[in-house]
């Protein structure tokens, strides 16, 4: 097929992709059908060759993007607490919209959507943390906070954009939340007491992995990865969190290791199909 036609398909395919006018993944597909590396490359906004050219957008958002980084960084220290707060959500905001908008596109071989996802948590738990010592607050106190605010904003963001890295931070976080809360109630716990704290949430989670797939297939993925998480918690919470190495933990993780090796072939066929979207 001639580059012209192939390049006027591609922009069609993207106008039914802006106006909604077929799926996410219908659009993907017939993209891959059509397009190229070498239009992949052409097309990309992020990339060497826009660098060349001049391209107005990259040079614009790329000051934009600079600037408000280091108009942010520069007056933190001298804000007060509540206009910190207001610059760390516009920050977060302005990373987590520009990465919804590169989502699906070229940008950075596909992957810019995700990258800035990245930045835009990295920012708020960096600042976060800034701003907590900054203002004197209870150390301990402002660290579950914050990651009680980030287990609320990557799961909320997650779910909503979607995106399956943010969704499983944000699940991430309450499990940290859980394991102090726990580590304070009982931080003598023996380990067959963990792992009555921990396998039973793994057990939930994977239920409802089953159950996504059947209601809402884009999260089942995520509960999946979750429960297999949650399945090495307890070997996990004794050895980093409570700083507890008890003889023979490398047994006990390769044993468990093991078991969710032989439960994922035996049930192949079924967790596949879950997680599969």
């Amino acid at each position: 097929m001639e580059r012209e036609k192939k390049r006027v398909i591609i922009m069609e395919i993207e106008n039914w992709r802006k106006g909604k006018l077929l799926p996410e993944h219908y659009c993907d597909f017939l993209l891959n059908l059509y397009d190229d590396e070498a239009t992949q490359k052409n097309k990309s906004t992020l990339s060497v060759n826009a660098l060349q050219q001049g391209n107005s957008k990259l040079w614009g958002l790329s000051f934009i993007t600079v600037a408000l980084i280091c108009l942010i960084g520069f007056y933190f220290s001298i804000l007060d607490w509540p206009f910190q707060l207001a610059a760390i959500a516009a920050l977060v905001s302005f990373c987590y919209g520009l990465g919804t908008y590169a989502k699906g596109r070229a940008w950075m071989g596909g992957m810019g959507g995700q990258i800035l996802y990245a930045v835009g948590s990295l920012v708020l738990l960096g600042l976060g943390s800034w701003m907590v010592r900054l203002n004197g607050w209870p150390e301990e106190i402002g660290m579950l906070g914050l990651i009680a605010a980030c287990a609320v904003v990557w799961l909320a963001v997650g779910m909503i954009v979607p995106s399956g890295l943010l969704h499983y931070s944000g699940w991430g976080a309450l499990i940290l939340l859980y394991a102090k809360f726990f580590g304070q109630m009982n931080p003598g716990a023996s380990w067959p007491m963990l792992q009555m704290l921990w396998l039973p949430l793994s057990a939930l989670l994977l239920w409802l992995s089953w159950l996504a797939h059947h209601k809402a297939k884009r999260f089942a993925s995520i509960y999946f990865a979750v429960g297999v998480t949650l399945w090495f918690m307890p070997e996990l919470d004794d050895l980093l969190l409570r700083q507890n190495a008890p003889a023979g933990i490398i047994l006990y993780i390769l044993g468990k290791l093991a078991l969710a090796f032989i439960f994922l072939f035996i049930w192949r066929k079924k967790w596949i199909a879950w997680v599969s979207v």
